[in-house]
Formats: structure tokens, sequence, C-alpha cells
């Protein structure tokens, strides 16, 4: 699986290809970046669009796109294009991946966090009783194409949504990495086609080690265990927080437990928890969800044996996964 800058490979894809041409999107992606998709890429295509928003990526949306696939007699052959943010990528790759046990699908991400994080990788799925991405698969899409014109069409909370996970992209790499993050003020501009690609290789770099987390995939969820079980309190509850809003708020508990527990220190952990509180606001309502977000830590998917696992920093580009957790070790620094 490739990533391209340009339309170029997709527009070589899309003449050699034979079946039928199915482009997803929602009604934002379909609003705002339809028509400048198919400026680049013309072709006859059979648009699906669904609801937007992490809410609707569940099954009841699969069905509707499995039923659009269906009702336009789309083959083995069909291609599936998943133009828009990293709920789209999610769903749409899963839907693709289990149509008919499988048929071929593009992305082509319009938000940042997709662009660096959502569209690439394989991981696929589907939220279901408020747990994210419970079900799901890994498939990997045919090609991703990255059009960074698509990020002047975002506000800045859906831009720092993105930022988040170059922020853990970071983390992971190296202590220049991060420092280059830590020196920009506005992330409303946040759309340098060279920061872009440098995070997306670092994940990149990743997961060609371990395309099926069996292992050194897991590094990845850094900040995911606290994140996903923020998010999950918030659907369930009713509020909204954007994922990288609650990935962004992980990584200062993932922080402050590497200090306790990975002596990683604690003078650089303050410097990027004092950034990451500069851009992203706890929510008020945050503090009376702790013992659901708890709930959600103990169903994690990554547990194994009963026991709560998470990633952790020994130091920046140091990551260890499966370090075992205790429930009462997260109360303790739970304090986002």
């Amino acid at each position: 699986m490739q990533v391209f800058s340009n339309f170029s490979p997709l527009q070589h894809l899309l003449q050699r290809h034979h079946g039928k041409f199915f482009l997803l999107c929602d009604e934002n992606t379909y609003r705002e970046c339809y028509d400048v998709f198919i400026s680049h890429c013309p072709a006859q295509y059979s648009p699906i669009v669904i609801a937007s928003g992490e809410e609707n990526k569940d099954i009841e949306t699969c069905a509707k796109i499995w039923q659009a696939l269906l009702d336009a007699e789309a083959g083995k052959d069909a291609l599936l294009i998943n133009l828009g943010g990293g709920v789209l990528s999610d769903i749409g790759g899963f839907a693709a991946a289990t149509y008919k046990r499988g048929i071929a699908f593009v992305n082509v991400p319009t938000t940042l966090l997709a662009m660096v994080d959502a569209a690439y990788g394989g991981k696929t799925g589907v939220n279901f009783k408020h747990y994210k991405n419970i079900v799901g698969v890994i498939e990997q899409p045919a090609m991703v194409i990255i059009h960074t014109p698509f990020l002047k069409t975002l506000p800045t909370k859906h831009l720092k949504n993105g930022f988040a996970e170059m922020i853990k992209h970071a983390l992971l790499s190296s202590a220049e990495a991060v420092d280059e993050l830590l020196t920009i003020n506005h992330l409303h501009v946040i759309d340098n086609e060279v920061l872009i690609t440098k995070s997306l290789f670092i994940k990149q770099n990743i997961v060609e080690q371990d395309p099926r987390e069996n292992g050194p995939r897991k590094v990845l969820n850094l900040g995911h265990t606290i994140g996903h079980a923020i998010e999950y309190a918030a659907m369930k509850n009713g509020y909204e927080i954007l994922h990288g809003e609650a990935v962004a708020l992980g990584l200062k508990v993932m922080l402050q437990l590497s200090v306790i527990k990975m002596n990683f220190d604690e003078s650089t952990a303050a410097r990027i928890i004092n950034f990451i509180d500069k851009h992203y606001e706890t929510p008020v309502w945050l503090s009376s969800l702790h013992s659901e977000m708890m709930n959600a830590v103990v169903q994690d998917k990554k547990n194994t044996n009963q026991q709560i696992r998470m990633v952790l920093l020994k130091a920046i580009g140091q990551p260890e996964y499966d370090v075992p957790c205790t429930l009462r070790e997260l109360e303790n620094v739970l304090n986002i």
C-alpha cells in the first residue's frame, strides 16, 4: 500500500479498473470536497452519502453502505473510494472489507486526523454499544491520496483534532520531532505538507514492521487507552468530544504514569503537558464521568489476561507496550 501526494496514481487506477466505482462521502465532504475531487479524478461514480460524526460510526450506517452497494449491483470487482475524515475512513474501509468478503477501497482523507493517522495502516471498524472500534478488521487500502488543500475547509477545532496524533507520533520518534511541534504557537496553520508527511512516515515505519498489530505496532496506541475511555463516557452521556481532543488528554495521563512507572524525565513530561494544556481544554463534565471511564478501561481491547495494558514511555522515542497498570494507578493520576 502506497501513499501519494497527488491524484495521478488514482487516475491511473481508475483507468485500469473494470468494475463499478463508488464514492463514499458524508454530508460535509459531499458539500465541501466532492467537486474538487471529481475535478482531479473525473469518472462515472455512484455517490453514497452517509451522516457525519462519531455517533454514526456504527453497524446501522454500515448496513446502509452495504445496501447501497447491493442496490447498485456492485460486484467483487467494485472499488469504493472513501472521501472524508477518520470516521469515514474507518467505516468505509470496514464496509469494503466485509462486502462480498472484500472489495478494493482507496482512502482520500480530507481532515488532518485522517491524513496523519486514520486513512493509513489498515485498521477499519465501527463502534458498538458506545465502545470504540470494538468491531473491525485489518485491511489495507489500495492506496492513500494526501491532498493538503482539503485542510483549508476545516475549522481550528478539527486541525487540533489531528495535531494530537502528530504529537503522539513525535513522542514515538525523537526529541527533535517533539521540539519541532512544541514550537508551533497557532495550530490553525497546520497545513504544512512537510510536517504532515513526517508524521505519516513515522506511523508508516511502525506499521510496516507489524501490519497486524501482534507486537511493535501496539505502540501506536499511546494515549489511546484513556482517550478511548473518554470518548466512550462522552458518547454514553451525550457529550461531544473529538477523537484527537480525547487522545491529547490521554497523552497527559500517559506521561504522568510514565514518570511514575518508567522513570520518564519529569521536566520533559511537564513541558509537553503544559503545551497540551495550552491548546486543549479539559471539558467541565469530565470529572463526573471517571467511574464510567474506568469501566471502559477495563473493557479495552488491548487488555490481556484480565490485566490493563498500556503503552508508556521510558524516554521520547522509547515506548514500551503491554505495560500492566492497575485501576488504582490510573485513578491516582486521573486529574485531567
